[in-house]
């Protein structure tokens, strides 16, 4: 086993002991499926069979991967002064184009088309809060690929569990709120407050893209 998923692995038991209780974790502790796949669904069985679905997203959100903050330190402040939202998220627009677009090697043209999608860390404001669209994982190898299946598996960012779209494809989507918690940190570092995500768009509900709508109530 790797030393990203023993990492994440242990966040899954220490957030399913916080969220969940003890008679929740014990079960989970038992899961020794070596396949990062099958572990992940028995893993999904385990929570769905005992705890309410809100649980098990909220599991997946705090198991995230997180950005550094010290990305955000701007949007941050930003927000302490203005207590503006949209404030904040035009600070993120900065980082995605110092860091993000050189990082992925993008074109102007990629860029401009990620701003106008709503891909990346700042998406688009939207009636109620904020909707983002994941960017593909391997930029660059996902536009030129022309196979749907590749293509998926490209974009996806989760190692774990990325080559599954190559095949049958039948995790639950209730996985991909472990993505959504990417967002979930970035915005409740930035204004101090409990941030709620939902999944909107999910590979693994047969959609191109992942994404996700940010509230702040």
């Amino acid at each position: 086993m790797n030393d990203f998923e023993t990492m994440w692995r242990q966040k899954i038991k220490k957030n399913t002991l916080h969220i969940a209780g003890e008679s929740t974790h014990d079960l989970v502790q038992k899961n020794d499926l070596h396949d990062e796949v099958l572990y992940s669904k028995q893993l999904i069985r385990d929570l769905k069979n005992n705890i309410l679905e809100d649980k098990i997203k909220d599991i997946f959100c705090k198991s995230a991967c997180h950005i550094s903050h010290d990305l955000l330190i701007n949007a941050k402040k930003v927000y302490e002064d203005t207590r503006d939202i949209e404030a904040a998220r035009k600070e993120l627009l900065v980082v995605f184009e110092q860091n993000t677009k050189p990082y992925k090697q993008m074109t102007d043209e990629q860029y401009q088309a990620c701003l106008s999608s709503g891909m990346g860390l700042a998406g688009l404001p939207s009636k109620n809060g904020i909707i983002v669209t994941k960017i593909p994982s391997r930029f660059q190898e996902y536009y030129l690929e022309t196979d749907p299946k590749q293509k998926k598996s490209l974009y996806c960012h989760c190692p774990r569990i990325r080559h599954e779209l190559l095949g049958k494809s039948d995790i639950d989507s209730i996985y991909c709120n472990c993505g959504g918690g990417f967002y979930q940190d970035i915005w409740e570092f930035i204004t101090g407050k409990k941030v709620t995500i939902e999944l909107m768009k999910s590979l693994f509900d047969g959609n191109d893209v992942c994404q996700f709508h940010i509230s702040f109530k």
